[in-house]
């Protein structure tokens, strides 16, 4: 199975249709998404929460790829602070760790078949994300013992692989479909 699609290295084109007023549409609807989504977390201390933007950002990046990916996870970053409540202060690792995030959702889900194995590579490397550089930030914001963090935001990490999975594998597999409607060869001959 080969785990990136061409299409997905194609950075040019992927810039060039970033520039189109319909990809830059999508784009804010994909980011205004990833806000409304961002309400919803489900904060369970000051050091755990489930958060479910993860979708728009997945949602982004295999419509346009790991530039808009990884735009979306910038924006989406950014304006949420400001738009949701927070209870700490704005931190720019986080934005740096959903850049990287959509860009990889970029790379494993841009023009490629929905499978389990795909969506579990997409959702281990949000797993390993959040276990490493999303514990470092809130290790240098909070200045708690590394090991502390590493340990009780791992047994959240592991719970919410499961969880994410699922919820990504059934969440791709409709927005396949959208895409596939919204992508027929009559519309890509236009653009």
């Amino acid at each position: 199975m080969q785990f990136f699609s061409k299409d997905a290295l194609s950075f040019r084109e992927q810039f060039n249709n970033l520039r189109k007023v319909q990809s830059i549409c999508l784009c804010g609807l994909f980011v205004a998404a990833y806000v409304a989504l961002s309400f919803f977390n489900l904060k369970l201390t000051p050091y755990l929460e489930f958060r479910f933007a993860f979708l728009a950002l997945a949602a982004a990046a295999a419509y346009g790829g790991p530039v808009m990916g990884m735009t979306a996870g910038i924006a989406g970053d950014v304006v949420s602070f400001f738009a949701a409540p927070q209870t700490g202060p704005f931190f720019p690792g986080f934005t740096l760790s959903y850049a990287i995030l959509g860009f990889a959702f970029g790379l494993i889900l841009y023009r490629s078949k929905v499978t389990p194995v795909r969506i579990f590579a997409a959702t281990f490397f949000e797993f390993v994300e959040a276990c490493t550089l999303n514990t470092l930030w809130l290790h240098f914001m909070y200045g708690m013992e590394w090991k502390y963090l590493f340990t009780i935001r791992l047994v959240k990490c592991i719970v919410s692989l499961g969880i994410n999975t699922v919820l990504l594998f059934i969440f791709m597999k409709a927005f396949s479909k959208i895409i596939s409607s919204v992508l027929t060869p009559a519309s890509v001959s236009r653009s």
